[in-house]
């Protein structure tokens, strides 16, 4: 009876074509050493090294972003250290490698240094000199064509200070934006003028907390982007643990080096869930669980308002969940019966809260405004005594929302933005932060608050903005016509 074995090719197998003399190379000289690759492999390697020549006759990537999701132990690390070897060989790249883990950078790293160390001397005399002694601490390979790549576990500034070519960025599905913001620039002037992004995971976990590599995996999957190589082997819906099918179907390498036993009893004990995550590549998780989509929020962005002579402003202040920083916002009724609500500032809480007593002051803003809504317990007290005491009228206009209230401002903003009742600014810090939110539940009677699933980036701006539409809405005046033209922040 023929042996079976895991499906070669990806459920989604989006790429550009190019030629392939490079990946040639690359599977050949690995294999004279030692690599044996799963058709699915070199497929994939045929992808993420295609080239093609522009004007000048520069050989440039024919797939300059690319994706892989596969299940575990299916061999994609072998693909990656492919790539890093044939491209620091071959095209003498400068290159980061970055992981989520300790453990994951540092075997990675272990293997590429000793495909050098245990080389024939036509390919170990090829490293720099301090490699003599075969060094294990370095946290880089250099060859003497300048070609290298530097290994980093990922954290918020983990790319800052190095210029590179191409960035692979392993167990991508736990990238967040921060870690992304820093690494992203690392690659725009790279010696080659040839940069490469490469990313490479599984479905996250439930606990995860990476929003990169599902957003770019959900436009592809939209049919939004068309720029993306991208290959998955994955179940598009929850499938029954004990469907054979599907484990071939999903597990490229399931025969090859992936065991069958080891399948069958991942089948029998892991939740339904978890089995269809980690062994059928099945994606839920972050992006399932973001309260807001970018298809609810990007539309009702506005470059102006115009507002009414003598605008109704309410002013929130969100003090972060973690005691990091704080968010001021406003928000305004309109006279077409819309809110629009803005980000004013944010600052970290080493800053203090004496510039928002300031700003208040100033210009007679709390005056102006109809309500001063100040929420969060890092710092809400300390700020309400601090207003008070430069003037004890203030604390006619200051509400410190109980429980019920809190609940009914974050439902009245999520329905705005559901039905179109809000506009905004398109402000890149409140942007990541509504990308980044989830619902949490709070009080009773099925109430939610907002949370972040990035532990770099809080909450704060998001609920910020919640409570000034709220408030908006709760304290409103009658509207008069006529427009300023001005900014609402001012």
């Amino acid at each position: 009876m023929k042996k079976r074995l895991g499906n070669q090719k990806p459920r989604v197998d989006q790429y550009v074509n190019g030629d392939i003399w490079l990946a040639d190379k690359v599977i050949r000289l690995m294999e004279a050493y030692g690599f044996i690759f799963v058709p699915w492999e070199k497929a994939i390697l045929y992808r993420w090294l295609a080239v093609h020549q522009d004007e000048d006759g520069s050989w440039k990537w024919s797939n300059p972003k690319a994706g892989l999701l596969v299940p575990r132990q299916n061999g994609k690390t072998e693909i990656i250290i492919a790539r890093i070897i044939g491209g620091i060989i071959f095209m003498s790249e400068a290159l980061i490698y970055t992981a989520h883990s300790d453990k994951t950078v540092d075997e990675t790293k272990r293997r590429v240094q000793n495909f050098f160390y245990h080389a024939e001397p036509e390919i170990r005399d090829m490293l720099t000199d301090e490699f003599d002694k075969e060094p294990k601490s370095l946290d880089y390979v250099e060859l003497r064509t300048r070609g290298r790549c530097v290994f980093r576990t990922r954290t918020r500034s983990g790319g800052l200070g190095t210029t590179n070519d191409t960035l692979i960025i392993d167990e991508a599905q736990e990238e967040t934006d921060a870690q992304q913001e820093a690494l992203l620039p690392t690659i725009s002037a790279g010696k080659s003028q040839n940069q490469q992004i490469l990313r490479a995971g599984t479905p996250p976990s439930g606990g995860g907390n990476g929003t990169v590599f599902i957003r770019i995996r959900r436009n592809v999957i939209d049919g939004k982007d068309h720029t993306t190589c991208w290959q998955e082997w994955s179940v598009e819906t929850l499938t029954d643990p004990s469907d054979e099918d599907a484990w071939y179907k999903t597990n490229p390498s399931l025969g090859y080096h992936l065991m069958l036993a080891a399948v069958k009893n991942e089948a029998k004990d892991m939740a339904v869930d978890s089995f269809n995550k980690m062994r059928l590549g099945w994606v839920a998780g972050v992006e399932n669980m973001r309260v807001i989509s970018d298809d609810q929020w990007q539309p009702l962005a506005v470059k102006s308002v115009d507002l009414q002579e003598d605008p109704s402003l309410v002013y929130a202040i969100k003090f972060a969940p973690d005691g990091s920083a704080v968010s001021l916002a406003v928000g305004v009724l309109m006279p077409d019966g819309k809110v629009h609500v803005e980000l004013v500032e944010r600052k970290a809480m080493s800053a203090g809260t004496g510039w928002l007593v300031q700003w208040l002051i100033e210009k007679n803003r709390w005056r102006k405004a109809k309500k001063i809504i100040i929420d969060g317990a890092a710092g809400t007290q300390l700020l309400v005594e601090e207003l008070v005491r430069t003037d004890r009228r203030i604390s006619k206009r200051v509400l410190t929302p109980n429980v019920k209230e809190a609940g009914a401002a974050y439902a009245a903003f999520y329905d705005g933005i559901d039905r179109g009742l809000l506009t905004h600014y398109d402000q890149p810090a409140l942007n990541i932060s509504i990308r980044t939110v989830k619902k949490r539940a709070i009080g009773r009677d099925g109430m939610f608050g907002y949370s972040s699933m990035n532990p770099d980036i809080q909450s704060d701006p998001t609920e910020a903005v919640a409570f000034a539409y709220y408030g908006a809405i709760r304290f409103k005046k009658g509207l008069t016509t006529g427009g300023s033209g001005q900014s609402v922040m001012l």
